[in-house]
């Protein structure tokens, strides 16, 4: 049985929300060097002393805080950092981590809040992760570091406390996934013994920050060269007798340092006649930026001196630094071969730490991670950090935005049908987390509707709660770099995602994020599994730039969809396009426009954690209604004019679709129109599997004239009338998310009496049973559906006992400019002992339908199909549809050759009196030689008006 022609589910189709993340701008990019010396700042008073010390401080110095997010300490805390501020001493804040993950969020706007109120003076954000806390600490890190880098640019993020300090502990979430978000960890000189391999090996692009216990010059010096960016000193009595130590390098400590190994250079230290360099405390320092070479060593008193020879590609006199004498001098002994650069200097020991420049230069030290991952390919965790860092701050230069917002929705319930097209004008609104759209307009096929249009059910995809590249405590998602490519102009990574568990409401698919910027361009969704009636959902979202202050924000501003939706036991292709032009960020008038659309009484809608719903009226304000219209009805009236029957075949009676019949698992389909009845009882998901039930049923009241024709024409005496009763069961397994195998039983009973021609010597056949048994396989995606089925029948009764019928088809609808559009299809029919009441016919039901061909009378054993149309809507008040049907027929019972017939056809759709839509459709056929006098000419005269639910 063929549902194919019901109207009502062209009404009943609703919207998916867009994967409503936020919205990006480009992430970190290089910063200004930290000084290389942090000042503690732990007691009363230690702020006025770290900016009295900054100011004769012969190198720069910054100020390290710990604070909490609270309100108790906010007066105290911006005090602070506003005296740093107005010295110009970049501050090192350490915050603790939230206490539990149902505080992580009051946690993240805290942070936000001190973010904004303090852009520029922080310059390392710290989190203190306590290590019986990993996991939540590491989510942590991951909402600081994005909070972070989208509020200022070359901020760095640290990870320190306990955790940091526990290898173990560290170890379990420290991971490759976990680096992009952190550029620094902090640790105890004691630890940093055992970090340096483990850090290198698991996150080469952060650095270490090392705390200490006084004002340690010694430790600051052996960190040049080193992956220490940062050492933090205790404010101290000693402090600016320290600091002034390091005035004689105080350029190279802003220095981009790497430390030489000896043999590369050619190192080799000896007193008198030994070579201590094995043994000697020393470090090899080449500045990257002017390329000048450098000696620290250490060393007790000694009357020899240290002989040190190297070679050095520029020439210089060398110069000795006494550090703790702030003094200086050429070195004794200078010689250079101008040929080799072999280079020879004699330079003192004396107890204190010693700095031989062979070339004067110096530049910044620090490289944060942007920086380092410029020069190489990013890795996935990288460039998910990277879009969720600009993403947040696009979320926060966003405010809210408004755009117009055109939906089309098109589906064809069969192969046969002409289609349904409903498009919808739109107010859509956006502001945070709130998403809302208020009708305009509303048409079907053509056919405007006015603002008191009847409800209709709304149908979508499940609510997908966690959205891929979003960040959350869980990791639902797996992802997979699968190279670049060039997306609207955008150079794109490209990559895919999986769920990382089954069975939840999760999407798999591609993010294509751009290369410069980092913002999503386009997004291909699949969602499978889906509760009734959905099947499936797969959406093609694309973002592009609109204004939006200093920088574009990459908003979404189409989307194509399909779905697969389960109605009447069938799986039904649904195609979706939604476009967005005149957009409006930030717009002063914004809640103005909103609050109007409110206060009206146009139909709106309301993104929820549910999914779209009903936004209506309660007096003068709107609620979401948490009971969405799940079933539509709708009077039918009409007329049907075939030759296959004695007299029009008058309809009346009433459409109704129910999808939620008796409970959410059971689904209704009927029509009833007085000479005939055909529905469907559906029952999806069978204990919660891929399996799906329904049964079919149909009956007709007038009886329609099977007519025989064989090469001399009509054999009117062998002329019977048929009254046919059908019923089924069928049983669908949704193994994918776009293939359907399915089992069908049917139970067919015709009665056959004699015509009015019909000879008295002509053998009537008895009135008879029939059962069949087959399967049918589908696959439905990309707007294409291939289908494939074959059952095998056989009779209780009758000539031939038992037939078999085979078939495929192929059908691919494409629609462009508004609501054109263009259906091809190809089909084969075919089988095996194909009696005359078991061949093809071309009823306006069946699936082998030829506009203008009679129901009965043209039969064919086997048949193969060309049919195109193409629709089209005039001046927004009617559609009007054109068919080009090509057949080709073969029943070796009348003849052994191929015999062409063409159907063509038109139908047009209008708005009718009293709320009705008035659709006729008309075909004339060109049928073979040998059926004259049979007819050629069909029609439908159908009036629909939908009722209120």
């Amino acid at each position: 049985m063929n549902l194919g022609w019901f109207p009502l589910l062209a009404l009943g189709l609703g919207v998916s929300a867009p994967l409503q993340q936020g919205v990006s701008q480009p992430g970190a990019s290089h910063a200004s060097a930290l000084p290389r010396i942090a000042i503690e700042d732990n007691a009363p008073g230690d702020t006025t002393r770290i900016v009295e010390a900054a100011a004769t401080a012969p190198v720069p110095l910054a100020a390290r805080l710990r604070a909490a997010l609270d309100a108790a300490d906010a007066g105290g805390l911006e005090d602070r950092l506003a005296s740093y501020r107005r010295a110009g001493i970049p501050v090192w804040l350490t915050i603790p981590m939230p206490t539990s993950l149902s505080d992580a969020e009051r946690w993240r706007q805290s942070l936000a809040g001190l973010l904004e109120r303090n852009p520029n003076g922080i310059s390392i954000l710290e989190v203190d992760v306590d290590r019986q806390q990993a996991q939540l600490g590491a989510f942590a890190m991951k909402l600081a570091a994005t909070e972070a880098r989208s509020a200022r640019q070359g901020i760095r993020v640290a990870l320190g406390g306990t955790l940091a300090e526990d290898q173990t502990a560290r170890s379990s979430v420290y991971t490759p996934e976990l680096a992009p978000y952190v550029d620094v960890l902090v640790i105890s000189e004691v630890t940093a013994q055992g970090a340096q391999s483990w850090i290198d090996e698991v996150d080469p692009a952060a650095v270490l920050a090392m705390t200490a216990s006084s004002s340690d010059v010694d430790g600051t010096l052996q960190d040049l060269g080193t992956n220490v960016a940062v050492r933090a000193w205790r404010l101290t009595d000693g402090t600016r007798n320290a600091l002034q130590m390091l005035a004689p390098i105080a350029a190279l400590l802003k220095s981009q340092l790497t430390l030489l190994e000896p043999d590369v250079a050619k190192l080799r230290l000896a007193m008198g006649a030994s070579d201590v360099t094995g043994t000697h405390r020393f470090r090899l320092l080449f500045d990257e930026g002017t390329f000048a070479t450098y000696l620290l060593y250490w060393g007790g008193p000694a009357a020899d001196a240290l002989d040190v020879s190297i070679t050095l590609t520029m020439a210089g006199t060398p110069v000795v630094h006494e550090l703790r004498r702030n003094s200086k001098a050429p070195a004794d002994g200078y010689s250079r071969d101008a040929a080799t650069g072999a280079v020879h200097v004699r330079v003192p020991l004396t107890g204190e730490p010693m700095l031989v420049a062979f070339n004067e230069g110096a530049a910044d030290a620090f490289v944060d991670r942007s920086s380092v991952s410029a020069t190489r390919e990013l890795s996935v965790a990288e460039i998910i950090a990277r879009h969720q860092e600009q993403q947040r701050a696009q979320d926060s230069a966003v405010r809210h935005y408004s755009a117009d917002a055109r939906m089309e929705q098109h589906f064809r319930p069969s192969m046969t049908d002409p289609g349904y097209d409903v498009v919808t004008e739109n107010r859509y609104f956006v502001s945070g987390a709130e998403i809302e759209w208020e009708e305009l307009a509303f048409s079907v096929n053509g056919s405007k509707w006015g603002a008191k249009r009847p409800p209709f059910p709304l149908l979508q995809a499940e609510k997908v709660l966690s959205l891929p590249l979003q960040l959350r405590f869980d990791a639902d998602y797996r992802y997979e770099l699968s190279g670049s490519e060039s997306v609207a102009g955008f150079e794109c990574y490209v990559l895919k995602f999986e769920p990382v568990k089954s069975g939840a409401a999760l999407y798999s698919g591609t993010v294509w994020i751009d290369r410069e910027t980092f913002a999503r361009v386009r997004v291909r969704t699949v969602q499978s599994g889906l509760p009734a009636p959905v099947v499936s959902n797969e959406e093609l979202q694309h973002y592009t730039p609109v204004a939006a202050g200093r920088r574009p924000a990459f908003l979404f501003t189409s989307m194509t969809a399909r779905q697969i939706l389960l109605v009447a036991g069938r799986n039904v292709l649904v195609e979706k396009r939604v476009t967005f032009r005149n957009f409006q960020v930030n717009d002063a008038g914004f809640d103005e426009a909103r609050a109007a659309a409110r206060a009206g009484d146009r139909v709106m809608y309301k993104d929820t954690d549910l999914g779209l719903r009903h936004y209506i009226k309660q007096g003068e304000m709107r609620v979401v209604s948490n009971r969405p219209s799940s079933s539509v009805k709708a009077m039918a009236m009409g007329v049907t004019l075939d030759p296959s029957y004695a007299f029009p075949l008058p309809m009346f009676g009433i459409n109704y679709l129910d999808f939620e019949f008796g409970n959410p698992d059971t689904q209704l389909a009927l029509l009833f129109a007085g000479v005939l009845a055909a529905g469907n009882i559906q029952r999806p998901k069978l204990g919660h599997t891929p399996l799906d039930a329904s049964v079919d049923f149909f009956a007709i009241a007038a009886p329609s004239s099977d007519r025989v024709y064989g090469p001399e024409g009509e054999r009117k005496d062998e002329a019977v009338l048929t009254w046919p009763l059908s019923t089924g069961l069928n049983l669908g397994w949704q193994y994918t998310a776009f293939q359907k195998f399915s089992f069908q039983y049917a139970f067919r009973f015709d009665a056959y009496v004699r015509d009015r021609t019909t000879s008295e010597s002509f053998t009537l056949p008895p009135s008879t049973i029939t059962n069949g048994f087959g399967g049918a396989w589908e696959y439905r995606r990309g707007g294409y559906s291939l289908v494939a089925n074959g059952a095998w029948y056989r009779r209780w009764s009758g000539v031939q006992p038992t037939y078999a019928k085979l078939s495929a088809s192929l059908s691919r609808d494409w629609y462009f400019k508004l609501v054109h559009k263009i259906h091809l299809n190809g089909a084969w029919f075919g089988g095996e002992h194909l009696d005359r009441y078991a061949k093809y016919q071309f009823g306006m039901f069946d699936d082998t339908r030829i506009h203008g061909v009679p129901a009965s009378g043209v039969k064919f054993q086997e048949l193969a199909m060309a049919r195109g149309a193409y629709s089209f809507n005039l001046l927004d008040m009617y559609r009007l549809d054109l068919f080009l049907e090509q057949g080709w027929g073969r029943d070796r019972d009348v003849a052994p050759a191929w015999r062409p017939l063409t159907g063509l056809g038109a139908a047009f759709n209008v708005r009718a009196p009293w709320n009705t839509i008035l659709r006729v459709d008309v075909g004339k056929s060109l049928l073979p030689s040998g059926y004259r006098g049979l007819g050629s000419t069909t029609a439908q005269i159908m009036f629909l008006k939908p009722l209120g639910s």
